[in-house]
């Protein structure tokens, strides 16, 4: 008997820390009192980060792809990026500060990130009802993130109902799916 994890493990804990830094990223993204953008240059810069993280991947891994393939994909990648920042920045006047850059892209990469682990332990042949409770735990996750790096729920007996009540959606989770 060995003492790894399994593959599909790994990547559905992974999926759930990348869903979870998501949420994270967007609330600090839309959230009034942070960064405070709109619903829709959130949206854009997210779908850039998910559309340049699947490029990437796709890129990064196929093989057989001349360099002239992977060159225009790239270019075509900068094209739209810069089109989509132009639309959130000057069009719909977000101020261009890297923080929003920044958590705006990083909040699809998350995203992106996310699916691409959650396919690659799907491509391992685990089943949903083992699978789906793992990434699941991005509530868990999300929960603590929260609470340790927004400072959230600074109340001690709110904390504990906050983390309770996300231990039980987890625990109710396996439960119906296993």
């Amino acid at each position: 008997m060995t003492n790894y994890l399994p593959i599909w493990l790994i990547f559905g804990l992974a999926a759930a820390f990348c869903y979870a830094s998501n949420a994270i990223c967007n609330k600090v993204v839309t959230s009034e009192k942070y960064l405070g953008i709109g619903v829709l240059p959130a949206a854009l810069l997210m779908l850039v980060g998910i559309c340049l993280t699947f490029l990437a991947y796709f890129l990064l891994t196929q093989e057989n792809l001349s360099v002239w393939a992977k060159v225009g994909g790239t270019v075509l990648a900068v094209f739209i990026t810069a089109y989509l920042l132009y639309i959130v920045f000057i069009e719909l006047k977000v101020g261009p500060a890297p923080l929003v850059i920044g958590l705006g892209l990083l909040q699809g990469i998350f995203w992106g990130v996310g699916m691409i682990v959650t396919f690659l332990a799907w491509q391992t042949g685990v089943d949903a009802a083992r699978l789906v409770p793992i990434y699941n735990m991005n509530t868990l996750m999300a929960v603590f993130i929260g609470l340790i790096i927004l400072q959230e729920v600074p109340v001690a007996t709110a904390r504990i109902k906050v983390v309770a009540g996300a231990i039980l959606v987890v625990i109710g989770g396996i439960l119906v799916s296993g």
